[in-house]
């Protein structure tokens, strides 16, 4: 394997990422047919692709990949949680994780994205509206999207107090938010920061997005909700 190739793959796992402007020589690198090619044989071997979107390369792993991806005590020690927090608060910051996600890109066409920013008391406030719709909709008719486990996920939700806009308590909506948004930030996950009193994503999560949402990797996202669920059930 050549020496550029290692150095291309490091600059990668450095940060996630490589830039035409800020990684001139490395970005040269990659652009070598026979470096891609050798690449190419890494994804195969540790599962991870590579993204480009403009004048950057992302490196994402993929589901088989067992270096990359988090399990629990991973998820714990990104948000600074003791084993005293509950397992069901760790599937709730992740159900709400997603629904974060959700209300910034669920527009329709080539361009999902449908908002800029959204403050945090919009946060909480549209997170709580979906939950309560999620809890009537199981109500009022069996024939519902959201499994008990989601309901219970809803109302686990629900009972929590808002707490102040500081908080970073767990038994409060706005530290579940809070520490959220640390887990998110740019020197972190690099998905949003917070800019005036707002929720903003990154460059990042834009260029992405498209990925993430291509036909292949929906079925992908449904599975792994539907591990997540079999998961939750031992609640």
């Amino acid at each position: 394997m050549r020496k550029q190739t290692v150095e291309v793959f490091h600059a990668l796992m450095k940060k996630g990422w490589i830039d035409r402007s800020e990684n001139i020589d490395v970005w040269r690198y990659y652009e070598d047919p026979e470096i891609q090619e050798e690449l190419e044989t890494m994804k195969e071997g540790l599962g991870f692709e590579l993204i480009r979107s403009g004048d950057r390369i992302y490196l994402v792993p993929t589901q088989d990949n067992d270096l990359f991806l988090k399990n629990n005590v991973d998820y714990r020690k990104d948000i600074s949680a003791s084993n005293e927090v509950r397992t069901r608060d760790l599937y709730l910051m992740n159900y709400f994780s997603i629904y974060l996600i959700y209300m910034f890109y669920h527009g329709e066409g080539t361009d999902p994205k449908c908002r800029e920013f959204i403050s945090k008391e919009d946060a909480i406030k549209e997170f709580s509206d979906h939950c309560k719709a999620c809890i009537k909709g199981a109500e009022v008719s069996e024939q519902t999207d959201y499994s008990d486990n989601f309901i219970q996920l809803a109302n686990a939700w629900l009972s929590k107090t808002d707490g102040p806009l500081d908080s970073m308590k767990f038994g409060e909506k706005y530290g579940i938010l809070n520490r959220l948004l640390v887990k998110f930030s740019p020197d972190r996950d690099d998905i949003f920061y917070q800019e005036s009193g707002n929720i903003r994503p990154t460059r990042k999560l834009d260029n992405l997005m498209p990925y993430f949402l291509r036909k292949d990797r929906i079925a992908e996202m449904q599975e792994w909700l539907k591990e997540v669920n079999d998961y939750a059930a031992d609640l």
